[in-house]
């Protein structure tokens, strides 16, 4: 990774923007059992809140692409940044289901801006020989985030139970204080100018910094099989946080820490500091992904993380008690991993100035095809009464999202930026 100070600057604050981003999302799988209960919703209706934030986190990530291809990567984070804090605290005046649903759409709406601008921002201040090592960091703090969604709630409804909406008051607070930090201090270098015509010698002196990358043009097939993929795995990344607390939590699997500390712990947080715990192991993996990948290995190793999720979602269809916990730290070791690997990928088959749009596209399927996997594991949950079948329809997603990497080993089918 580079050791300019400027570049290092980047990657932490944009990887500070990435871990708010993924806590605000895992939010409502945070606390969704609590307000659950306070507006006595179902598990179906839970299922739906999860895809209220999901489904507009997922779409408006292509329109924030064209915003960020437009105006510039750092506009668009800060407008996501500010637009969280908003919307955050409105939730301490919510007082119905309805007006949860309305504030959860705003929400994704606004988090879904992330993704295509600081992927671009990086992928464009990166090299490919250090952007895998670059979003590996950039992973870490994503899965930290995720992670700190649960442990905050659990923290909050220990010493608060029941107030779902203090968590979101503080969750306003830190949007705001990271939005004036990017706002100040980020600083990404100019944006190429592109043009049409073939540029004059003077031109080509001009821009000499901003080209040595490879120019490379649109490639649809390659593009699109790895969109398919993250649109599978995005189904299952949703499907099992949004209720990944409650699953640990009807395990008793932390039981035993309350004779460890010595007080009960809030049943309504004893199943966040365990999805927190899970889910922690999942920035090891984004680590691992990062320092293991090569260019050229991305597609091979993208292909074995999708289908290293199966062995873990089928163990967590029948385990029971600390099993469950077990499973759930493997699952999330491994899932994470595909993040580096993908997000470093991608770029190879997009030109520069049109990175933006095609991330955002790329997490508008991700994310907005991901927003229907909740209710899928509620429709299942509900219907039979345990996760057996949910699970089993995630592992046979996981080795569909496996088989679509592949064809990228082959130089017929794509063109790769080290091939260049």
């Amino acid at each position: 990774m580079p050791r300019s100070n400027p570049v290092v600057r980047i990657i932490l604050l944009v990887s500070c923007a990435h871990a708010l981003v993924h806590l605000l999302e895992q939010s409502i799988a945070s606390v969704e059992q609590v307000i659950s209960t306070e507006f006595t919703l179902s598990l179906k209706q839970s299922g739906f809140l999860g895809s209220a934030l999901r489904l507009p986190y997922g779409i408006g990530a292509f329109f924030a692409g064209l915003l960020a291809d437009r105006f510039g990567e750092k506009r668009v984070l800060v407008l996501y940044l500010f637009g969280s804090a908003i919307v955050s605290v409105s939730f301490v005046a919510s007082a119905t289901a309805s007006a949860i649903y309305v504030q959860l759409f705003a929400m994704g709406a606004f988090a879904s801006m992330y993704h295509p601008a600081g992927l671009s921002l990086l992928a464009n201040e990166t090299t490919p020989k250090t952007r895998s090592r670059a979003l590996g960091i950039h992973g870490v703090f994503g899965s930290l985030g995720i992670a700190s969604a649960p442990f905050i709630a659990g923290l909050m409804l220990s010493v608060r139970p029941g107030d779902w909406r203090g968590y979101y008051a503080l969750l306003s607070l830190i949007s705001f204080v990271l939005a004036m930090l990017v706002w100040a201090l980020l600083k990404p270098k100019p944006r190429p100018v592109v043009v049409d015509r073939a540029p004059t010698a003077g031109a080509e002196q001009s821009q000499d910094a901003l080209s040595a990358e490879p120019t490379l043009t649109f490639q649809l097939w390659p593009y699109t099989v790895l969109v398919l993929g993250t649109a599978l795995g995005g189904t299952i990344y949703g499907a099992v946080l949004h209720f990944l607390p409650r699953y640990l939590k009807e395990s008793g699997a932390l039981v035993p820490l309350e004779g460890l500390i010595g007080q009960p712990i809030a049943d309504e947080a004893l199943g966040n500091y365990a999805a927190a715990l899970a889910l922690v192991c999942g920035a090891f993996g984004q680590w691992t992904a990062g320092r293991l990948a090569k260019p050229r290995s991305l597609p091979v190793l993208l292909s074995i993380v999708y289908l290293g999720n199966i062995p873990f979602l089928v163990w967590m269809t029948f385990a029971e008690g600390w099993q469950r916990l077990a499973a759930a730290c493997l699952w999330a070791f491994v899932h994470f991993m595909n993040q580096p690997l993908y997000n470093s990928l991608i770029p190879e088959f997009l030109p520069r100035h049109r990175r933006s749009v095609g991330f955002g596209f790329s997490n508008m399927m991700g994310f907005g095809v991901g927003a229907f996997g909740p209710p899928l594991v509620a429709l299942f949950d509900e219907r039979f009464a345990d996760y057996t079948f949910s699970y089993s329809a995630l592992a046979v997603l996981a080795f569909a999202a496996a088989l679509l990497p592949l064809p990228l080993m082959f130089r017929r089918f794509a063109r790769r930026e080290t091939d260049v």
